[in-house]
């Protein structure tokens, strides 16, 4: 009786669950142009575009032409160049917004999931108050009480409108991070740490929070997304630097000249609307990646 040859184990099911999640076009794309958005956005003064705030006469409310690829407001105003000028105000506000929230958002997430008992209590108590305050209403009144416009300097109003977002993401990046805090915190690994006397700032730091940056991150880019929208709609209001160029102020610029120049509101959003696609894109693809990375352990 001849020896059987040993099975070799199908390593199909690996490769499909590969293919299935494997980084594809749309996100390739998605990071393209985000990276040429925010490169044009930093290098825009070196870039040869007209003057954002330079009045050309004679082109008032035109359509794109040769010279005006976007066409001309109604004061004469390049279009195409304040579209890419505007897109560093609305991305500096959102990014360090973002930033900032994650931060604090973390930390506050990480101390409510690893010391739980009444500290967790208290803080999604405060949490769950903020949570239910409607956004854009908390928005207003910390502006209004910060940075009161007509009284304060459109630049105090911009970096007060930065805090204000940084504040409402706070409770959600909070939420997300003490659920992952609190599934992690009960690993094997951890335990054992804590078991051997490791000081729990030292758990927190070196144990926990590498576990959970990747949810955070992939988070991030969803949150911007959206942030990106409320301040363009803090712009719409008028509340900031009004004097200054970003996607909302164009777009409330453009709002009273829809009928007779329908382009001065099309091209920032679209703009606006590319980037919060790809900003979704680049978010649900790294949440999945990240996801199936932690199924696999």
């Amino acid at each position: 009786m001849g020896v059987q040859p040993a099975e070799v184990p199908d390593a199909e099911p690996e490769e499909r669950v590969y293919q299935r999640h494997r980084l594809g076009f749309w996100f390739w794309a998605s990071v393209a142009w985000l990276a040429a958005l925010v490169l044009g956005a930093v290098f825009a003064d070196l870039l040869p575009l007209k003057d954002p705030n330079e009045t050309f006469r004679g082109v008032s409310r035109s359509g794109p032409s040769a010279d005006h690829w976007f066409g001309a407001d109604n004061i004469g105003h390049d279009v195409f160049s304040r579209t890419i000028f505007g897109a560093r105000r609305s991305l500096a506000v959102a990014t360090v917004a973002t930033v900032l929230g994650l931060v604090i958002g973390a930390a506050v997430g990480m101390v409510a999931g690893y010391y739980r008992k009444a500290l967790d209590s208290v803080i999604i108590a405060i949490l769950n108050v903020l949570l239910a305050i409607p956004g854009l209403v908390l928005l207003l009144a910390l502006i209004s009480f910060l940075a009161p416009p007509g009284e304060a300097s459109p630049t105090r109003q911009t970096v007060w409108a930065t805090i204000a977002l940084a504040i409402l993401t706070v409770p959600t990046i909070a939420r997300v991070t003490r659920a992952q805090t609190m599934a992690w915190s009960d690993r094997d690994f951890v335990v054992a740490s804590r078991t051997l006397g490791a000081r729990n700032m030292r758990i927190l730091r070196r144990d926990i929070l590498p576990n959970i940056v990747s949810a955070l991150v992939s988070f991030a880019f969803v949150l911007l997304a959206a942030l990106i929208i409320i301040e363009a709609a803090l712009a719409f209001f008028g509340i900031g630097d009004v004097s200054g160029v970003s996607w909302g102020i164009m777009i409330q610029n453009g709002r009273s000249q829809l009928d007779r120049a329908p382009h001065m509101v099309l091209f920032p959003a679209l703009f606006m609307f590319l980037t919060i696609l790809a900003l979704n894109f680049v978010g649900d693809e790294l949440r999945t990646r990240f996801d199936v990375r932690e199924s696999g352990i």
